[in-house]
């Protein structure tokens, strides 16, 4: 299934000149993300692109579509014409491993039929250009959707839903589920 992962990158040089041009490549041979498509290694075409701003320092590097061998090591060098920045010491690997399951917020012990109730879901991600969708066991009356930035890296989704309490189960079969970007679902 398809997944993405962001490496956070970011740099800053003494002369405070806007970069031309940010490189990615494997330490090993081989260009990741280069702006001219036919530099980059036939299996990580229209796979990788940089999502920060060079100009500010951010060469954070989205590679879509994770595959087993995407591990790296990946290494980053900026270019400013003919000078070269080469940060060969700060070169990242990829770690796969199964996306986190979601965490539902604590919810109340007892309700009543046709009381309403707010409840939240949350679930750590590492793409932010294709965050997890969270849908719910109950048809909410709302949904407050929103991300934050947990650390270098790892975002955080939250759902936060009210929906009034069906007769019966009361809230017994409350559930949230987390589908990723490329299907995945947890």
């Amino acid at each position: 299934t398809r997944s993405c992962v962001v490496i956070p990158c970011s740099f800053h040089d003494d002369e405070d000149q806007p970069m031309t041009r940010g490189i990615w490549y494997k330490k090993t041979g081989g260009i990741v993300y280069h702006n001219a498509r036919s530099a980059i290694l036939d299996h990580f075409k229209d796979r990788t692109r940089i999502v920060g701003n060079l100009n500010e320092g951010d060469c954070s590097l989205e590679v879509d579509d994770i595959k087993p061998f995407d591990n790296g090591p990946f290494c980053f060098y900026a270019q400013n014409g003919e000078k070269n920045y080469r940060f060969n010491n700060s070169c990242v690997f990829i770690v796969m491993k199964s996306p986190d399951k979601p965490v539902m917020s604590s919810v109340p012990a007892q309700v009543n039929a046709g009381s309403t109730v707010t409840v939240s879901c949350s679930v750590s991600h590492s793409c932010s250009s294709h965050p997890p969708e969270i849908s719910w066991s109950v048809p909410p009356i709302n949904n407050d959707v929103s991300d934050t930035l947990v650390s270098r890296g790892v975002w955080k989704r939250t759902s936060t839903i009210t929906f009034m309490v069906a007769a019966g189960d009361g809230l017994k079969n409350l559930t949230c589920t987390a589908t990723f970007w490329g299907g995945k679902k947890q």
